[in-house]
């Protein structure tokens, strides 16, 4: 049963596409070359980016921008995402400064369920059916989905263009912050303070807190202790190991200081979590591993979803498309292909024949 991950590349038009549906886990910050569309399909989640918190709840959506750090984190259970990524090569024919580009698309309850929303979020699903499958008809049906998601995206939530002064500052800083998180997540176990930081990369300690609340939208010492957090969350899962060794072991202080910082972040104690973990086996796998929905999985969830439900003609004919796909391979067109020109080079033959008995 395949994952509902799927890439598309077409080096000639410029399109180079990811595009997954996955379970939002424990907090992670992370950038990328690519633009991000991000639409939540299920629950709840944070989203922190550019100094500010977002909280995206069931059918909202955002853009990330290209190179923005951000970091993702499920504020309820089984919070599911569809995610695509775009490369912003794809936009230089139509812009010519087109990695200036950034675009303002942030969904609320005002506003989810406006007309450019609901096509959005159709286009998505309607064009990760075509991810999956290779024929040239449903190449071209998902390149022109993606015309069209995109031709929405520019048409409603027109790209501003930031100056290339404003952009240079801006890596300048993304840079700095990508180095320090970069040291956090290595050094994390150990005591880390901002004095440190400042003697390592030669940032004053006021330089270093705001630039990491501008990228991440929190500060310093939250986002040690999340990310903390993360990785003692994974440890829970070997029920072998006390929690206190696990306290200490990731850079608490003390199983109280613990304590407290996994309650107020998951509503309840290491122990209580533990618990969780020794009744739900699978919990364990979606701890510590990125799991994308399965395409049955995917079906359930939309279903009901009357904006996003997929015209029966098509997905009729893409299934049975791939049916054929599935049987027939690569050897198998090619002797088709081989036998429909001799039958054409014999049927042209006939037809002399007979125009000369005729």
């Amino acid at each position: 049963m395949g994952q509902m991950y799927y890439t598309m590349e077409n080096h000639k038009r410029d399109i180079d596409v990811k595009q997954y549906v996955y379970y939002i886990g424990s907090y992670h910050y992370n950038w990328h070359d690519s633009m991000e569309l991000l639409i939540v399909l299920q629950g709840e989640i944070e989203v922190s980016i550019n100094g500010r918190n977002n909280i995206l709840e069931e059918d909202d959506m955002m853009i990330i921008n290209s190179n923005a750090g951000h970091a993702t984190l499920a504020r309820k259970q089984n919070s599911i995402a569809m995610v695509i990524h775009l490369h912003p090569i794809y936009f230089s024919s139509y812009f010519s400064d087109y990695h200036l580009l950034e675009f303002r698309c942030k969904s609320s309850a005002n506003n989810r369920n406006d007309e450019p929303y609901k096509k959005i979020r159709r286009l998505a699903v309607e064009m990760i059916y075509f991810m999956g499958w290779n024929s040239p008809t449903e190449k071209l049906c998902c390149e022109s989905l993606l015309h069209e998601l995109t031709a929405t995206l520019v048409k409603y939530f027109p790209p501003e263009e930031i100056s290339s002064t404003e952009m240079a500052s801006n890596k300048r800083k993304k840079d700095a912050v990508n180095e320090i998180i970069r040291y956090i997540d290595k050094n994390y176990k150990s005591k880390i303070s901002l004095e440190e930081l400042s003697n390592v990369f030669g940032y004053n300690k006021s330089y270093i807190s705001q630039i990491v609340k501008l990228n991440l939208g929190i500060n310093f010492y939250e986002y040690l202790t999340r990310i903390r957090l993360r990785e003692a969350t994974y440890a829970l899962s070997n029920l072998e190991e006390k929690i206190s060794d696990i306290a200490l072991s990731y850079g608490f202080s003390d199983v109280k200081s613990f304590n407290t910082a996994f309650k107020n972040s998951f509503g309840k104690t290491p122990s209580e979590y533990r618990k969780q973990l020794s009744i739900k086996k699978d919990s364990q796998i979606l701890l510590t591993e990125k799991r994308y929905l399965n395409e049955v999985e995917f079906g359930e969830l939309i279903r009901g979803k009357k904006e996003m439900e997929i015209s029966s003609d098509i997905l009729h004919q893409s299934k049975k498309e791939q049916e054929v796909n599935e049987i027939l391979n690569k050897e198998d067109y090619q002797t088709i292909k081989e036998i429909r020109k001799e039958l054409d080079i014999t049927l042209k033959k006939i037809t002399k024949i007979e125009e000369k008995l005729f």
